[in-house]
């Protein structure tokens, strides 16, 4: 969580689902072994932000500096390196757009309100 990761209201993440907000270059350009000085190496450190109403699906892999759309859903085993729209559904490696996402679990969320 070298960058920070931040789950807004109604987000989550289901089993095994891998958040990185910080990670090392693999291009070759620097060193890469953590045990190694700072100076040799070259970490991405960046937020991650889960807006409202995101879900996450099993297995799936985001890296650092992505920012999910208010009510976007990614399905299991994805992978995400750029920020995604809101009221969206995303699937692959790389994630992409498959679908929109209705939008009437808001009308839910007002009910639970209500409860309380």
């Amino acid at each position: 969580c070298g960058g920070g990761i931040t789950f807004s209201d109604f987000s989550g993440a289901c089993q095994g689902v891998h958040i990185y907000s910080a990670s090392a270059d693999f291009s070759g350009k620097s060193l890469i072994n953590p045990t190694l000085p700072k100076k040799y190496r070259n970490i991405k450190s960046a937020p991650v932000f889960l807006k409202k109403h995101v879900i996450i699906g099993a297995g799936s892999v985001i890296l650092p500096g992505v920012s999910i759309g208010k009510g976007t859903s990614v399905g299991a085993l994805s992978f995400v390196h750029l920020s995604l729209d809101k009221w969206s559904v995303y699937f692959g490696v790389p994630a992409q757009k498959i679908n929109l996402r209705l939008n009437k679990l808001l009308v839910l969320e007002k009910n639970l309100k209500k409860i309380k």
